[in-house]
């Protein structure tokens, strides 16, 4: 993240995802935040690098489905890249930024599904899983303070959800409201 930080009681008013600079290579261009006060945040794209013979890269390829929390300060988007396995790129991370720093940057080992804030922007809910397969997933809650995984609960792969005794903040998730 490039230039001066927003003031303590802006807020978000804008924000928006550049198209790519022809011939760069990637899916998006950098996203750019718009605060109250003036102030503009532009989170860049990670750069490009080769792969060789004994390094593969997975290159960042975009920033996309991005959300503001309703408080206005906090807000999120999952950040693609290169995949071994598809001819796509896909969400491997959620970053959620507020007010100055990224406070997440959550990079489970699998694809990210969904994710949307809690509880007013106080937490980040986010479902993982595989690129191919059971839809059954990782649900996991964040708080947005301090960054830490506060629940974890897994989808039943018998049944493909999860389980009539998970806890209220997940199922809301699975129904993507």
């Amino acid at each position: 993240l490039k230039s001066a930080l927003p003031a303590k009681d802006a807020y978000i008013i804008q924000y928006y995802v550049d198209k790519p600079s022809p011939g760069s290579g990637y899916e998006t261009g950098n996203l750019h935040i718009i605060y109250s006060d003036k102030t503009e945040i532009i989170e860049t794209l990670q750069p490009k690098e080769k792969s060789t013979g004994k390094n593969t890269v997975y290159n960042q390829e975009g920033i996309t489905e991005v959300k503001v929390s309703p408080d206005k300060k906090t807000i999120g988007w999952e950040e693609t890249f290169d995949n071994c396995c598809t001819s796509y790129s896909i969400p491997l991370v959620l970053a959620i930024y507020r007010s100055g720093a990224t406070i997440l940057h959550i990079q489970q080992g699998q694809m990210l599904w969904y994710w949307k804030f809690r509880d007013g922007g106080k937490h980040v809910a986010a479902v993982w899983g595989t690129t191919h397969g059971p839809s059954v997933g990782d649900y996991q809650l964040y708080d947005t303070e301090t960054g830490r995984m506060v629940s974890e609960v897994f989808g039943d792969p018998a049944t493909q959800s999860l389980s009539a005794d998970a806890p209220e903040w997940a199922r809301d998730t699975e129904r993507r409201k």
